[in-house]
């Protein structure tokens, strides 16, 4: 019987009526199920009824009415498959408790590193996905040949892959299905056909070619964010030289199928990582004429040697000046970083509005390695040519997909209509390769999707960043914290503060943060001022969420205006929420009220959060008010 009839119906049928005359199933709670006719199995407690059908006088438990007793599959031509139940006990099984180890006619393939369809400690894995067949995660039957110690999923049945596929661009001949898997590389990819991968196997055994089922269907020529040319899949590459991938960094195999440049840059990805969900975006390119140069947007129009008009605030000029201590108030609308002595910047000539000289040139669209799609800058007082719907900066602030950091300046969304990725400016300023002042500068850092152990401050948002990694010395940096500017302010201290990495010459010494005058552990990174000998914390001097917020900002939380204030008081008020000291740069007002984080402010989904806090106040209020009416009326009937 073929599985290619096993379709779930509206109304269940059971398996022994002809089509024309279908006989209809039913819910039956009571009596309990005595054998199931598919799988021969009991009755189960957790299953609160059964099918019954009153024509055959025939039972089935929930699910089994949909799978026949016995099967032909592909994965096993030899045999027949019987579908059987498993209980977890073993007391109504048809396995047999001791199976026997596998005999001498058994496959070659079943027989290495572990047997796939084997009973330890009896525990039966499918012998296709690998997996265990235990009852939690599908169900109490499964197929099963006992010639062959062979099993599946009931799912994994219910697959049935084409036994050849023919007319194919990657080959010249028909490919065959091969029903095992084998320790053998895949020669489209160059990964195991033995990978944990769902995916089937297929042949050709005139040119000894086999290939991932996936492999086949590897598009042939695409286009990706980190290289600016085309790149064509070929099933070798010419052997001249040794090629790292430019995503993982690996060297390619020149004797498996990879991806190279059209236009003969030394530039080669392997199969995999070019058709990353993460780096390709789908299209496959083949017969798609080459698109004309992208028209450049310019981020400003000259109007003379020292002013512009820049695209974000093009109703005012810019004008160049060099005295940046007496902007020293002033925050870069672009990466909100304060203005110091030495920067250079334009500054509007007749509002508030000033930008760093290499924030003002920053490209309006760039390719990114962290994102598969063009990315387009974005500002909320522009006048917007691509559109960017504004619902993604509607708080006056927007949240980084790599650092994680909330964020008021300029941001980088994708241009894709259906595609919310955005980074800030400091994050799509980082180049691929990166170096960083905290690691030796031999050790280029890569844009890559691993992950391990940040080797920054280690901040809670570690977890949740997109990383740069060494090759060198298989180390990982967090863009958030690669992103930490390597000099920064304090206020009572009119030196620059300079990122300390934990160097081995100052991990004997004992240091103590000047803002909490609490401990602090120099094997950890943390600012110094090398001329005072000053120390503070990372997140006492920038803030506990590290958040790049410009003061005398507005956003809105919830629909209420929060003002973004310093916190230079003669004393630190007190944090509405978590009732302690503010002891932050700056602090967030909403009605009246105090918080010293945005944590405290507004967090949606965990039980802190700002709405959670402004339920209970409600709450409150509406008790007392009832409360309050309550005695009312009692004194009233007095």
């Amino acid at each position: 019987m073929e599985l290619s009839k096993i379709i779930p119906v509206s109304k269940p049928v059971c398996r022994l009526s002809y089509p024309d005359d279908p006989h209809s199933l039913c819910q039956r709670f009571d009596p309990p199920l005595s054998v199931c006719f598919s799988c021969k199995g009991q009755h189960l407690e957790n299953r609160r009824y059964y099918y019954y059908c009153a024509t055959c006088d025939l039972e089935f438990h929930r699910g089994c009415h949909l799978f026949p007793p016995e099967i032909k599959h592909p994965f096993h031509l030899l045999h027949p498959l019987t579908l059987i139940f498993s209980d977890p006990d073993f007391q109504s099984s048809r396995i047999p408790i001791d199976w026997p180890d596998s005999s001498s006619e058994s496959d070659d393939y079943d027989s290495y590193e572990e047997n796939p369809g084997s009973y330890e400690g009896h525990i039966v894995k499918c012998n296709y996905c690998r997996k265990n067949l235990q009852p939690e995660e599908f169900g109490m039957a499964y197929y099963h040949c006992s010639t062959c110690n062979f099993s599946l999923h009931r799912i994994c049945a219910y697959i049935r892959p084409p036994l050849a596929i023919e007319n194919l661009k990657c080959h010249d001949h028909t490919l065959t299905l091969f029903p095992r898997r084998v320790p053998l590389p895949c020669d489209a990819c160059g990964f195991s056909l033995d990978t944990p991968f769902f995916d089937h196997v297929y042949s050709c055994l005139l040119c000894n070619y086999m290939v991932h089922r996936t492999c086949i269907y590897l598009p042939r020529v695409i286009k990706i964010t980190r290289h600016p040319h085309r790149l064509s899949y070929t099933s070798s590459i010419v052997p001249s030289c040794e090629l790292a991938c430019g995503v993982c960094r690996n060297t390619v195999d020149v004797n498996y199928g990879s991806y190279s440049c059209t236009k003969g840059c030394r530039y080669a990805l392997h199969s995999k990582c070019a058709t990353n969900k993460k780096v390709w975006d789908g299209k496959d390119l083949e017969g798609v004429p080459e698109e004309e140069e992208e028209e450049i947007l310019e981020p400003f129009l000259w109007i003379d040697e020292e002013t512009i008009q820049h695209f974000s605030h093009d109703h005012h000029h810019l004008k160049l000046r060099q005295d940046g201590g007496s902007h020293e108030n002033k925050f870069c609308e672009a990466c909100t970083l304060p203005m110091t002595v030495s920067d250079r910047f334009y500054s509007c000539i007749k509002c508030e509005f000033v930008l760093h000289e290499t924030c003002a040139s920053l490209p309006r669209r760039k390719h990114h390695p962290v994102h598969k799609h063009p990315l387009t800058l974005f500002h909320p007082s522009s006048s917007n040519p691509h559109k960017v719907e504004r619902k993604y900066y509607r708080d006056g602030f927007s949240t980084c997909d790599g650092c994680t950091r909330n964020c008021c300046g300029f941001i980088y969304r994708c241009s894709e209509q259906d595609c919310e990725f955005q980074l800030d400016v400091r994050c799509a300023s980082l180049p691929d390769p990166s170096i960083h002042d905290c690691h030796p500068p031999d050790h280029p850092n890569f844009f890559n999707f691993t992950s391990g152990s940040c080797m920054g401050f280690e901040s809670v948002a570690c977890d949740h960043c997109e990383y740069l990694e060494c090759i060198q010395c298989k180390s990982f940096l967090c863009l958030h914290c690669a992103t930490l500017p390597c000099v920064a302010h304090y206020k009572h201290d009119k030196h620059p503060l300079t990122l300390c990495c934990g160097e081995e010459e100052t991990r004997d010494l004992k240091y103590w943060c000047e803002i909490c005058e609490n401990k602090l552990d120099a094997t950890k990174w943390f600012y110094t001022c090398d001329s005072c000998r000053v120390t503070l914390h990372i997140k006492c001097l920038l803030g506990k969420e590290v958040y790049y917020m410009k003061p005398n900002h507005i956003i809105k939380i919830n629909g209420k205006n929060v003002d973004i204030e310093y916190n230079n008081g003669n004393t630190r008020p007190v944090c509405t929420k978590c009732g302690l000291r503010c002891i932050y740069t700056l602090v967030y007002k909403c009605e009246n009220e105090i918080f010293c984080s945005l944590s405290c402010l507004f967090q949606p989904g965990l039980p802190l959060g700002y709405h959670y806090y402004m339920t209970r106040r409600i709450m409150r209020i509406r008790e007392t008010e009832k409360l309050e009416e309550e005695v009312e009326v009692e004194l009233a009937n007095q």
